[in-house]
């Protein structure tokens, strides 16, 4: 299957890494934050995070 190889596969390795950086990103701060463990609620640079997170996740679906 091309789709699996090449060029394309390199593009889809690169989205997924995306998406995992972001989302890795989001679960650290997440975890680090006063705010955010003890309030139950994102504070603002969590919620920014996981803006990225979902952009990025939106990208690499529209990639496929």
């Amino acid at each position: 299957m091309p789709e699996n190889s090449g060029p394309v596969a390199a593009q889809h390795r690169v989205e997924e890494a995306t998406v995992q950086t972001a989302y890795s990103a989001f679960i650290q701060h997440t975890v680090e934050c006063d705010e955010c463990r003890t309030g139950g609620v994102d504070c603002a640079v969590a919620g920014e995070l996981r803006q990225a997170y979902r952009a990025a996740k939106d990208r690499a679906g529209n990639v496929r």
